[in-house]
């Protein structure tokens, strides 16, 4: 494709490694939460968007959807916010009754099998 800008110069858009062939890739459509997790050597980064939808309606601009469970543990959530937020919330105060009653932080493995269950 070719970009015709207002100063008169045309700017040609590199084409993708197989669209030469004439492979079409598929296009980027959306499709609901977008959760990412990127891990690097000092650490987790964790992201989300903000936005709670019912159906194609937009209910909630400032849902957080990166709920804490212990001072070493977050989940992300996608679903019904309130489940989601219930069910953190849950995890969390359990979490927090066995780091009060072994005087230690919670494993990450504690607080998924809770979160399994």
């Amino acid at each position: 494709p070719i970009l015709s800008l207002s100063s008169g110069i045309n700017a040609e858009w590199p084409l993708r490694p197989g669209e030469k062939q004439g492979i079409t890739f598929p296009t980027a459509r959306k499709t609901g939460t977008t959760i990412c997790g990127v891990i690097y050597k000092d650490g987790v980064v964790l992201g989300a968007d903000t936005r709670a939808t019912g159906g194609s309606i937009v209910c909630d601009l400032n849902c957080e959807k990166i709920h804490y469970i212990a001072d070493n543990i977050y989940c992300c959530g996608a679903g019904t916010a309130a489940d989601t937020e219930f069910t953190t919330r849950m995890v969390s105060s359990k979490m927090e009754l066995l780091k009060l009653r072994t005087g230690r932080e919670g494993r990450v493995i504690g607080a998924l099998r809770m979160l399994k269950q």
